[in-house]
């Protein structure tokens, strides 16, 4: 008699226990879709543009959009020289579209740089180094996002 009890108890106890979740695999041909680079963006016919501000500058351009994802947000890194042509200091600021060639600026998140598409933008530095040349500073694209098509 103790051998059944046992024996129900024992396979009760097996039916009760919670049981580990089955691991799937990922597919096997799973690809991540491809994600915007800095080199899918070229900035053209920049411009500087007088700020209010004293120290402050504006840098216009034409965002070229050359990849195949839309561009939702792009940042630059701006190095400025001297009359010499040595670095002075850096600056980093995100790209702004321009609405309809004016100066009113839009988040590209709000509206993205389609691909294969051109854009009047603007850059804002709020302060720019003494003792810089007045020229168009060195520009990288250090950050880019956007959306996959």
């Amino acid at each position: 008699m103790a051998l059944i009890v046992g024996a129900a108890l024992l396979i009760a106890i097996i039916t009760l226990l919670p049981r580990s979740p089955q691991v799937r695999k990922p597919p096997a041909a799973a690809q991540v879709p491809t994600q915007p680079t800095a080199e899918q963006i070229q900035l053209t016919d920049i411009r500087i543009v007088p700020s209010p501000a004293s120290d402050a500058m504006y840098l216009d351009a034409i965002v070229h959009n050359t990849g195949n994802s839309a561009i939702t947000g792009a940042q630059v890194n701006a190095q400025f020289l001297n009359n010499s042509g040595r670095e002075l200091g850096t600056a980093a600021s995100a790209v702004q579209g321009m609405q309809g060639g004016g100066t009113t600026t839009q988040d590209l998140a709000e509206s993205p740089i389609k691909p294969n598409e051109a854009r009047p933008a603007r850059i804002y530095f709020e302060h720019t180094p003494k003792g810089w040349n007045h020229e168009v500073p060195q520009l990288a694209v250090t950050t880019v996002t956007g959306t996959t098509p």
